[in-house]
């Protein structure tokens, strides 16, 4: 499959918020993440920026199953509501591929970037320093559902990454 012929490479390339959603021993949990989505090896892989202590990673199963979903802002008309559900995993990205990574994401989000590299005040100095004690990410889908309801109510199309 390529991405052009791939009718949820738009949402993933046109939204930037990705919500992650796991569950631990004290129950379900999600975490709303930042993401860039690069097209690697025939399937999308989302890399995205976390606390190697946050709840959505430090109680990941060993084989990092998870789910994740991006939805576009609704706009008041339930005809526009468009998105994916995603199941997948989630691993560490390897250090050689951290400099990739973050010409991705910086590109992105260059405001971000700024913030690390040339805070202009006390609030982000500190989130500059949560920066540098960052993990670095991917979400990787096996399967993808697109919800499109101006194709029609509830339209369903699924892809399998598996």
């Amino acid at each position: 499959m390529s991405k052009p012929e791939s009718a949820f490479w738009d949402i993933l390339q046109s939204q930037s918020v990705l919500t992650l959603a796991m569950a631990d021993s004290c129950g379900s949990w999600s975490a709303p993440v930042l993401y860039v989505a690069e097209w690697l090896q025939d399937r999308p892989v989302l890399y995205f920026l976390s606390s190697p202590s946050s709840r959505h990673i430090k109680n990941l199963p060993a084989n990092g199953a998870a789910a994740a979903s991006v939805y576009a802002n609704y706009s008041g008309d339930w005809q526009a509501i468009r998105g994916l559900q995603m199941q997948g995993y989630i691993d560490q990205v390897r250090d050689v591929d951290r400099a990739h990574w973050q010409s991705l994401y910086f590109a992105r989000f260059p405001e971000v970037a700024e913030i690390i590299n040339n805070p202009q005040s006390e609030q982000q100095q500190k989130i500059a320093s949560a920066f540098a004690k960052v993990g670095y990410y991917r979400f990787v889908p096996s399967d993808i559902r697109l919800t499109d309801n101006s194709q029609q109510f509830a339209s369903r199309q699924q892809w399998d990454f598996s």
